[in-house]
């Protein structure tokens, strides 16, 4: 195999010289670039693209850190990311990270060694502190509402479709409540159980809460435990749809079930919802990580009764 050496001995020129022809970056002569674009033809020479990157300064990718994609919060707001994405010259690197904080940390250590142009995380495991720390290196977009006003952030303001969607279950006089989550502490659970409060004036009892609700599939799996409420607050329309069709499987009487993400199976079985606009999070996620810009932007999300 070539390597750049290689052509640096054989034409006599410098590899700095070499690579600024291959490259098309900075001055090299004609008679130059002739001899060095023939014989790297001739000896059927690839110069190494990321070697290539790096001497530009410049990566032009973006890392997307992301606990997993079974959920429609993390697979739309990497939607929307892709979706600006094609639009320029970036390429986006998904960085699974399954919550692990160590792992998160190691892709905050690649951007500190240039390996990505800016990180977005979805995930909330890595603290601001930590962030903070590696901005210097590069920007940093949170998916959630951060403390610090110094990191930027593109989030959903959930609290006000949840606060509409409060107010119409209690005007249906729902008073027992039941919640499905995918974790236990979540900025989701958090925000969730704060304007339940708010709005019925009590908390939530432990036994309301059930976690596990990731996919579409753990909407029926845990379904045989929601049939002592009266309503069913759903994490997802998927979520939510597996719930409805248990109940009716079985046919036992439907609790007033609500999803959220405004996704298909919601529609057709006309299951009220919550848009929390996330495809929008990721369109600003992404202009934000390219920007540099330490913006903070909520988006507000939508109950929808009527499909």
């Amino acid at each position: 195999m070539t390597s750049l050496s290689d052509l640096s001995k054989l034409s006599g020129y410098s590899k700095a010289t070499i690579s600024r022809a291959l490259s098309g970056n900075g001055y090299v002569s004609n008679e130059a670039r002739e001899i060095i674009l023939n014989l790297a033809n001739d000896l059927d020479y690839t110069p190494n693209a990321i070697a290539q990157e790096l001497s530009a300064g410049t990566t032009k990718n973006i890392g997307v850190v992301l606990p997993y994609v079974k959920h429609p919060f993390f697979s739309q707001i990497l939607e929307g990311i892709l979706d600006k994405s094609f639009e320029t010259g970036y390429k986006i690197v998904i960085l699974p990270s399954n919550y692990d904080q160590n792992l998160e940390i190691q892709y905050l250590e690649q951007l500190r060694k240039k390996a990505f142009e800016a990180l977005i995380f979805t995930s909330r495991k890595v603290s601001e502190e930590t962030v903070l720390k590696y901005q210097k290196y590069g920007p940093i977009v949170l998916c959630h509402k951060p403390h610090s006003k110094k990191i930027a952030a593109s989030y959903a303001e959930r609290s006000a479709g949840y606060k509409k969607a409060f107010k119409w279950l209690k005007d249906q006089n729902c008073e027992n409540i039941g919640f499905l989550f995918s974790r236990y502490k979540s900025p989701t659970t958090s925000v969730t159980l704060q304007t339940y409060n708010e709005i019925y004036k009590q908390k939530v009892r432990s036994e309301q809460i059930k976690t596990g609700a990731v996919s579409s599939i753990d909407g029926y799996k845990l379904a045989p435990n929601l049939m002592q409420f009266d309503s069913i607050f759903a994490n997802s329309d998927d979520i939510a749809a597996n719930v409805w069709h248990w109940f009716d499987n079985y046919n036992i009487s439907k609790p007033i079930i609500i999803g959220q993400e405004a996704l298909i199976a919601g529609q057709l079985l006309n299951i009220p919802t919550i848009d929390n606009h996330f495809l929008e999070v990721g369109h600003h996620a992404f202009e934000l990580a390219i920007s540099c810009e330490t913006k903070q932007l909520a988006i507000e999300s939508e109950f929808i009764l009527k499909r």
